[in-house]
C-alpha cells in the first residue's frame, strides 16, 4: 500500500497556473521561504536585528550560488553536495556577524535550523525527482521514465528504491524542531546549532548506508558525507572544550561512539568471507544493473531456446569490476517463459553465499517478488531460474 502510495506521488513536474513546474525547485523556494519565516519567529523572540538577519540570507544565498558555480568548474556537471554548502553557510554567517559586530552564536542558532528547514524541503524535492536515492529494496518507490530524463540513471526505472530522501527529509525536520524549540526555551546560545549539526551527522551518518547514488567519492570503504560527519563532530566538540560553546558530554560520547562504529564497522567487512559490502556498494550494484540491464532486455528475443531446445546462437555475459560474471537467456516452456541467470567469476569459482547475495539483488532489480530457484552447476557456476508469472 505505501509502495503504490510512493509510486503515485514521486513526479519531476506539476501543473500550475497553465505552466509546468519543477517540483525540486518548488521545493528548494518553500525551503527557503519557511526557512525565513523561522528565522524571523525566532529573531524576534530573541530581540536581535531583522536588516542582520536580511544580510545574513543574502550572503548565504551569494555562498551557495558562488559554491555551486565553483563545484560545476571543478568537476563538470551541476552538483548540490548539502555538507558543502552547509559548511559554506555557517563560514559565512559566523564572519558575517563577526564583521558586523554582532553576537555570533545566536545567529549560528537561527542559520542552523533554518537550514534544518530547507533541507526538509530539499529532501522531498531530491524524493520526488529520483536525486540521492536509496538502495535496491522491497519497500520503496519505482521511478518512471520522466525521472530517467530528469537524471536517474534509465537501468533503476522501475526498480524499487528505499525512500532513503524521506528518512532524511524527517530527520532534518525534527532537528529543526527540537532546535527551536530549545531557542525558545531559552537554553544558552550555541545550544541549537550544537544540537543540531551532532545529531544531524549521527543520523546522516547512518542514512549513508542506505544511500543508492553512485556517483560520490568514498575513502576507506566509507562516503565522504561519513568522514565529514565524523570531522564536523570532532570539530564541535572540539570547539565546546575550547569555551566558546557550552558542553555536553553527550556530544563526545555520540563523536567517540561513531568512531567506534567506523572501526567496527571495518573490522565486520575484512572478517567477512563474502565481501557483502563490496558486492551491495553502490557503484558496483550499478555494475550490476547495466550487465542486467544489457544481457537481459534482448533475452526473450535474441536468446530464447524453444520447446525443442535449439542453442541460442549467441549468450551475452556481463562482467563487473570485482570479476563478477552475469549472462542470461530466456526458456520457453507452453506458454511460459522462465528467465534464466548464469552467474560466475572470472578469478574462479564464488561461494554460495556471494551467489544468494547476487540473486537477491538480480531479483530486487528485474523480478521483484516471483518465484526463483538457485542452484550449484559444474565449475562455480550458480544458476538462477526465475518463473516471473508466479510470485511469492
Amino acid at each position: 500500500m505505501i509502495n503504490n502510495y510512493l509510486d503515485k506521488l514521486v513526479r519531476t513536474e506539476v501543473g500550475f497556473l497553465h505552466r509546468r513546474w519543477s517540483v525540486f525547485k518548488l521545493c528548494a523556494c518553500t525551503g527557503l521561504a519557511l526557512a525565513i519565516v523561522m528565522a524571523m519567529i525566532l529573531v524576534s523572540y530573541l530581540g536581535l536585528s531583522y536588516w542582520v538577519v536580511a544580510v545574513l540570507v543574502l550572503s548565504s544565498v551569494a555562498a551557495y550560488s558562488i559554491l555551486r558555480m565553483v563545484t560545476e568548474a571543478i568537476i563538470g556537471r551541476d552538483a548540490l553536495i548539502h555538507y558543502h554548502h552547509v559548511i559554506a553557510v555557517i563560514l559565512t554567517a559566523t564572519v558575517v556577524s563577526w564583521l558586523l559586530r554582532q553576537p555570533v552564536l545566536p545567529y549560528l542558532d537561527v542559520t542552523i535550523i533554518g537550514l534544518g528547514i530547507i533541507l526538509f524541503c530539499g529532501r522531498l524535492g531530491c524524493l520526488m525527482v529520483g536525486c540521492c536515492h536509496g538502495r535496491p529494496h522491497n519497500w520503496g518507490v519505482c521511478y518512471r521514465e520522466e525521472h530517467a530524463v530528469a537524471g536517474i540513471r534509465p537501468y533503476f526505472v522501475g526498480v524499487r528504491l528505499f525512500p532513503v530522501q524521506c528518512v532524511e527529509s524527517l530527520w532534518a525536520l525534527g532537528l529543526a524542531l527540537v532546535g527551536a524549540a530549545f531557542v525558545l526555551a531559552g537554553r544558552p546560545p550555541g545550544d541549537a546549532f550544537s544540537w543540531y549539526l551532532i545529531a544531524y551527522a549521527t543520523g546522516r551518518f547512518c542514512f549513508e548506508f542506505m544511500r543508492g547514488d553512485p556517483a560520490r567519492p568514498y575513502l576507506g570503504g566509507f562516503s565522504e558525507a561519513q568522514w565529514t560527519s565524523l570531522v564536523l563532530m570532532c570539530v564541535i566538540v572540539w570547539v565546546e572544550l575550547s569555551g566558546p560553546l557550552t558542553f555536553h558530554p553527550w556530544h563526545a560520547l555520540a563523536t567517540a561512539c561513531l568512531m567506534l562504529a567506523m572501526v567496527v564497522v571495518t573490522l565486520a567487512r575484512r572478517l567477512r568471507k563474502a565481501a557483502k559490502h563490496l558486492l551491495l556498494h553502490p557503484r558496483h550494484v550499478d555494475e550490476v544493473a547495466q550487465a542486467v540491464e544489457w544481457i537481459a532486455n534482448p533475452a526473450a528475443e535474441e536468446t530464447a531456446i524453444s520447446e525443442e531446445g535449439s542453442v541460442p546462437p549467441v549468450i551475452k555475459i556481463g562482467t563487473t569490476s570485482l570479476g563478477i560474471q552475469i549472462s542470461a537467456s530466456a526458456i520457453k516452456q507452453g506458454g511460459n517463459c522462465i528467465y534464466h541467470y548464469a552467474l560466475s567469476s572470472q578469478t574462479g569459482t564464488i561461494s554460495e553465499e556471494i551467489a544468494r547475495i547476487l540473486a537477491g539483488l538480480i531479483l530486487k532489480l528485474k523480478h521483484p517478488c516471483a518465484v526463483n530457484e538457485l542452484t550449484k552447476g559444474n565449475r562455480g557456476v550458480f544458476h538462477l531460474l526465475i518463473h516471473p508469472g508466479q510470485t511469492t
